[in-house]
């Protein structure tokens, strides 16, 4: 099956060059036209931790 793919490939270049293009343009059209809301947030996720550690400082318990 490969083979077959890569021979029928070679023997037609042009073909495959102009698929290549309009596939090209096509993914350049559809980028074009996807709403911003679809890319994922790449904002690091903030955690809020409560703990008590009685008689110690603030500064003193984040380390550990």
């Amino acid at each position: 099956m490969f083979k077959w793919l890569l021979e029928n490939s070679l023997a037609n270049r042009l073909l495959v060059l102009i698929a290549a293009v309009v596939l090209m343009v096509y993914g350049a059209f559809t980028l074009t036209r996807t709403p911003v809301d679809v890319f994922p947030d790449l904002n690091k996720p903030t955690v809020t931790i409560m703990t008590e550690a009685g008689g110690m400082a603030a500064e003193e318990v984040e380390p550990r």
